[in-house]
């Protein structure tokens, strides 16, 4: 309905739970980490957990993907604590027949089929969805299944997925034996703040959105809205979209959100939160908004790049990294380093913590691939003593990511050349100017600092290597047929103790 006014491939809100929308916060990547682990150190029983809506299904669906080549896998979705038996429900699985046969029948068909499997060097995962819903006789029955694994080798192992009460179940009377073989179990919970904007950015961009589509003060709204449940999230995002398109605006404000969400707790079967009073924005939010919305419109209908600043065309980027602000300009302001207009307004400056919750978000931006948008926090955390340095540093990473290159190298050129930070800033920032010089085939300004980093034995791992490949290049291709492409230096060091040998 919305996605061609809005330029998007798909509709990024859809409450299907679809892993290639998955977005790995913090807490979802510690999950995600943990199933993992749990899979591959053959882990018998593994449980997690979370409120509806967290994203758990959308993270087992990942985890499945990545993992099938691997496991023999059988989902369970829909058992629940009133049925008698549980084998049939676990052969029929993994697609074996289980017509006409009694519960003894099936479980040794089932210890064959784990013997098959064994045999052929693949593991059984059996995976029970929504598994609050299990009884506790049937996890019992679970427990004595596992059994059937061996003490050398574990072929079969069961993910539990379910709701906070799985917990309660799992800690209740005579479960103390099944409690004890878990060996990987976490509790997801909500996003934060800076996740839940970051991830409204990541699912428009995945549909194919280059541009901003909600207002930074409407994503906090959103947040307020749901709480940071990621399908409560996708409903009123879903819902402000219509509304917005009903309306015929360029980007959602926290207005037309609040307006979705009223509707909703009117009409809906299940209401988001109520929206009180206090979640109305402040004279002073409405006004930085109007201020974003204006710069937006601007920048959309003239997406140029100043020539003042920009000697280069912005480079075609793929889904993979286009950022939500396409077509922001970027303007030079009395010699400083571009300043990016469109996103947030100019503000007063930003201190102490307001500092650091704009760096913080910035930086959730720039991992969500929205790098235009983290600009404009990093701009603005700048204006702070304590996040200066840090933020020019980012701000400069950013312009990289979006294909000004020469930018961002004088950028930590004139970072490098201000001789501020600690010992440690001052190695990442040799750090990411090396790189960049070497992007734009400065081949011997590059290996002054990694010659410099490698002396210092800095905790860049690639150092070493990029050194052997950088000074195999230039001046030194005379070398390349007798070092078999290795580099001059390590050339020279074997040469000079082969001569040394030769004359002792």
């Amino acid at each position: 309905m919305y996605e061609t006014y809005y330029q998007l491939r798909t509709k990024p809100f859809t409450l299907i739970p679809d892993p290639e929308f998955l977005f790995l916060g913090a807490r979802h990547k510690t999950a995600l980490s943990l199933l993992e682990y749990g899979l591959m150190n053959g882990s018998v029983f593994i449980v997690i957990t979370g409120e509806p809506g967290t994203g758990k299904t959308t993270l087992l669906n990942r985890l499945l993907d990545q993992s099938r080549h691997r496991w023999t896998i059988g989902m369970l979705a829909n058992i629940h604590g009133g049925s008698r038996e549980l084998m049939p429900w676990i052969t029929a699985s993994f697609g074996l027949e289980a017509k006409g046969k009694n519960e003894v029948q099936l479980f040794h068909e089932f210890a064959q089929f784990l013997e098959k499997e064994q045999g052929a060097g693949r593991r059984v995962l059996l995976v029970i969805d929504e598994a609050q819903n299990v009884g506790p006789a049937m996890l019992e029955e679970l427990r004595l299944l596992s059994n059937l694994n061996d003490g050398r080798c574990r072929s079969l192992q069961i993910l539990l997925s379910g709701q906070p009460a799985l917990q309660t179940l799992l800690r209740g009377p005579g479960m103390e034996q099944f409690a004890q073989r878990i060996a990987v179990e976490y509790a997801l919970e909500p996003l934060v703040e800076e996740e839940a904007i970051a991830y409204i950015c990541h699912r428009i961009r995945v549909a194919g959105g280059g541009r901003p589509l909600f207002s930074t003060l409407a994503a906090r709204k959103i947040f307020e809205l749901t709480g940071g449940i990621p399908r409560l999230i996708n409903q009123l995002c879903d819902h402000a979209l219509v509304y917005g398109y009903a309306a015929r605006v360029e980007i959602i404000t926290a207005q037309v959100v609040l307006d979705a969400a009223r509707v909703r707790d009117r009409n809906g079967v299940i209401p988001f939160r109520a929206v009180p009073d206090a979640i109305e924005p402040s004279l002073s939010e409405l006004n930085l908004e109007a201020g974003e919305v204006a710069a937006h419109a601007s920048t959309v209908a003239k997406p140029v790049v100043s020539s003042t600043t920009m000697t280069e065309p912005t480079p075609a980027v793929d889904s993979s990294t286009a950022t939500h602000c396409k077509g922001i300009e970027l303007k030079q302001t009395n010699g400083r380093e571009p300043l990016v207009a469109g996103t947030i307004p100019a503000v007063k400056p930003a201190l102490g913590n307001e500092a650091a919750a704009l760096y913080k978000r910035g930086v959730a931006f720039k991992e969500a691939g929205a790098f235009k948008q983290a600009m404009v926090y990093f701009e603005q955390a700048v204006r702070d003593p304590g996040f200066s340095l840090k933020s020019r540093t980012q701000f400069a990473l950013c312009l990289k990511a979006i294909g000004h290159v020469t930018e961002a190298a004088a950028a930590l050129q004139k970072l490098w050349d201000s001789e501020e930070g600690t010992a440690q800033e001052r190695r990442q920032i040799r750090y990411f100017l090396a790189r960049t010089r070497e992007a734009l085939g400065h081949t011997e300004a590059a290996l002054v600092h990694y010659e410099a980093l490698s002396q210092e034995q800095s905790e860049y791992r690639d150092v070493t290597d990029r050194l052997d490949r950088l000074s195999g290049s230039g001046p030194f291709n005379l070398f390349a047929t007798v070092t078999g492409g290795g580099s001059w230096r390590k050339f020279l060091a074997r040469s000079w103790n082969q001569l040394l040998r030769s004359t002792n």
